[in-house]
Parts: C-alpha cells; structure tokens; sequence
C-alpha cells in the first residue's frame, strides 16, 4: 500500500532565516519536483512554497524511509546542511500527513488562521505538480478532499470573518507604532497579491499618500491607479526611501533589494528621520544589516506573529468547530485510503475461492456423466455457496478494518495474515476502482 507522506518546514518549526534559504522561486519549482521524484523515489510529489512554508506533499512507498530521503534531497538542493535541517523540520506520514495537508489548505495552521491566501496557493502548487505528471491517484483524491474541506470551512465557519492577513497584520503594527496613519506616506516594494492587501490596508487607515515600485512597470500603474497611489520607476527605488515613512516590501527577488549600503545612503538624506520598514517577502527583500544603522526600525514576518496570536484568541470558538469540520473529512478520506489496501485482497480473495470451485468442478466432471443438467447445476451453487461463506467472513473482516469501524482488527496486520494464508499475490491498481465502487464499501466513500 501506498503511503500519504508530508515533510518540510514552516513559520511554527523554523525561523524565516532558513525558511528563505530553502524558499524555491517559481521557476525552480519544475525541476525541483522531477527531482524529488527520482532521488527521494517518490511514487507522486508537490512542494507548497510560500512565505511561511516550504512542505513536500507525497506518495511513498515507505513514509518514514522516504520522508528521510527528502531531506536529503531538499539538502542537496537548497544548499542547507542536513542536520540543520533536521532540527526544523516535521515529517508527518498517513493519517497525520493527511491531517497536516487538510488544515494547511482550510488555513488553520497558517500564521494568520483564516487567511485566503493559502487556499489559493496549495492549488497552484497542485495544479503545477498535474502539469509536470507528478501527482497521481492518491495525492489527486487527498487534495481534492482538502480542498472541499477549506470550502466547507469557509462557508460553514466563521473562521473567516473578522480573520486578519499578513498585509493588514503589517499595516496594523505601523498603527501601533503611528498611532494615526494620516500624514504619513508608505512606499509599496513590489506589485503582486500581498502589495494589494498591504495597499488596500493603508489606504482604508488614512494614509496620506501610497507609492509603489515595481520592475514590471505595468503591474506597478495597475496597482497605484487600484489603491489610488502613483507609480514610481523601479530605479527610483532609493528617492522613494527618502520620501516614505512607512515602507511595505513584497517582491519575488531571490536577493534583498534593499541592502545596508542603500540605505545607509538614504539615511544620510532623510537626516536622522526615523523610518518604518515591514518586510513579508520570503527570502525577505531587506538585508537584516540594516538594523545596525540608526532610526531604522525593521519588522520581518516572523516579528508580525504576537499580534497574530491576538487576532486568533478573539477567534478560538470558531478555529475549534474548523477543527472538528476537517477532522472529519480527514477520516472520510483514510477510510477511503485503507479501502485501496484492502480491495486488492478482497478481489484476489474471490478470484481465489471461485478459482477453486471451478477447478474441483473440473476434476469431478467425468463422474457427473449420468446426472441432469438441474443436478449438475445444483452442485455447482452449492460449491459456490460454501466457498462463499467460508470466504465471507474474512471479507467482512477486511472491510471493517478498512472502514475503521469499532472494534475492528488493524488494518494493515490483518490485510497481510490474510495474504499470507491465503497466499495470495494482488495487482493493487487493477483492483483499486472496481472494489471502491462495489456495494460493500460504499459507506467509505466521502459523502458529496
């Protein structure tokens, strides 16, 4: 059987110092996958890569043995010692992997819980995986399965409704440190989905006036002309600096666009003005050497979390019916999991027990000259019916500790002591859809 397999890093385990070190770029991501396919001998993979989180999402033969071959892997790649990676890193297998995936796509294991982003995000990364041929059965069904949790979360909690995001948690700090945002100018880093919030954010707090810079110059006049800003080059990045109070970075560089020796210089002209700076880029988009000059006050995403938490406690009533929602849309899904173990077995079982009676028909077919065809037929029902109920029990068996219905044997051990005395030998994907659609199992199915 095929295992669920989940491992990597996030805002809870690692600080955003490795987190970017381990960050892939959207380009890199292709060959990242094909490349933990073969060296980690992945059967299916993804890899999640935001901000807060670099996670591979997997079907492995062996869970435990693979989730180490990862590591390695995302070693070698990234450039990150192993045992520091090891320090900071879950690996999570079956129901555990499968939990962990549904509450990252509903956002409750998010910094923010209850932010949209990630939703969004755990989809590119599927859909990217489908395109490059790295997922299959298994990561299809449990990532559909998440996904119709987080639905069902977002429309049958209110998780949602008052939740803050990254941006308003930024913007919410430089109020803290302002008080009020009138009079003050911001400078947005950048043009994507965070620089919007962010944007929206200081705007509805009365910001005076917004700034955005881009390399992509259309993106940049979208957005200023959006949140009512203007649009500045990209190489007027340094005027700008001099110009805002409260700077809001968000790019995709793979290197900080703001370094010391920039803003040592644009320190030098603002003559001693303090400035405000809020970096949620991973890898962060400002160089941590510039809080060694004076009245430079920075704020990485990782700095954002205490008000975060703040946020959540407000919340706590609703996080914990989300909680019980997906839980139980993740037993739905290991039901349907373990049913792919067993209905093999159950196949093969039968094919055995009529695969018997055929034969001992067979072998008795010359004394059975002188009886009728309505005697012949009736010990031919006769020896299927016994074959049938000496078979029905270990059936019913199986399917029980398949169903996880109480009481019921383990799984796993009981599968293989009835491939063992019954010496059996099973085609797993042949027989995987003709038993999930039989009768017998049709209560393991997640109910639309």
């Amino acid at each position: 059987m095929t295992d669920l397999l989940a491992v990597g890093i996030n805002h809870k385990t690692a600080p955003v110092e490795l987190r970017e070190r381990l960050a892939f770029g959207t380009d890199e991501l292709r060959a990242a996958l094909q490349g933990l396919q073969v060296t980690a001998e992945l059967g299916e993979v993804m890899i999640v890569s935001t901000c807060n989180r670099v996670e591979v999402y997997a079907a492995a033969p062996s869970w435990a043995r693979c989730g180490e071959r990862v590591l390695l892997s995302l070693s070698q790649l990234r450039g990150v010692p192993l045992a520091e990676l090891q320090q900071h890193t879950f690996v999570r297998g079956e129901q555990a992997a499968a939990s962990h995936i549904f509450r990252v796509a509903a956002s409750l294991e998010s910094m923010v819980v209850g932010e949209p982003q990630i939703l969004g995000q755990v989809k590119d990364a599927f859909e990217l995986a489908q395109r490059e041929g790295t997922v299959g059965s298994l990561l299809d069904r449990c990532l559909s399965s998440a996904f119709r949790a987080a639905k069902r979360v977002r429309t049958e909690t209110e998780i949602a409704r008052g939740a803050a995001s990254v941006p308003s948690v930024a913007v919410e700090l430089a109020r803290s440190i302002f008080g009020e945002l009138t009079g003050c100018g911001a400078l947005l880093v950048g043009a994507g989905e965070m620089a919007q919030q962010a944007g929206q954010h200081l705007k509805a707090g009365g910001v005076a006036e917004i700034t955005v810079v881009n390399r992509s110059p259309a993106r940049g006049e979208a957005l200023a002309a959006e949140i009512g800003g203007r649009n500045a080059a990209w190489d007027q990045l340094e005027l700008e600096l001099r110009r805002a109070d409260i700077v809001v970075t968000s790019t995709g560089s793979q290197l900080p666009v703001i370094d010391r020796e920039l803003l040592k210089r644009v320190m030098k002209a603002r003559r001693g003005k303090p400035i405000f700076l809020v970096d949620i880029a991973v890898p962060r988009d400002v160089d941590p050497e510039v809080m060694r000059l004076e009245q430079v006050f920075l704020y990485n995403i990782d700095d954002l979390q205490g008000i975060v938490h703040d946020n959540l406690r407000g919340r706590s009533a609703e996080a914990e019916r989300a909680n019980t929602l997906v839980e139980l849309e993740v037993a739905q899904f290991v039901a349907w999991q373990r049913s792919r173990g067993v209905g093999p077995l159950i196949k093969a079982l039968q094919a055995q027990g009529r695969g018997i009676v055929e034969a001992e028909l067979a072998r008795l077919r010359g004394r059975l000259q002188g009886l009728t065809p309505e005697q012949v037929r009736a010990i031919e029902i006769l020896a299927n019916g016994i074959a049938q109920k000496l078979l029905h029990r270990p059936m019913t068996a199986l399917r029980q500790a398949a169903s996880g219905a109480t009481g019921a044997a383990d799984g796993p051990d009981l599968a293989g002591a009835v491939q063992s005395l019954f010496g059996l030998e099973i085609d797993a994907e042949a027989a995987i859809v003709e038993f999930v659609e039989s009768p017998g199992v049709a209560s393991l199915e997640p109910v639309p």
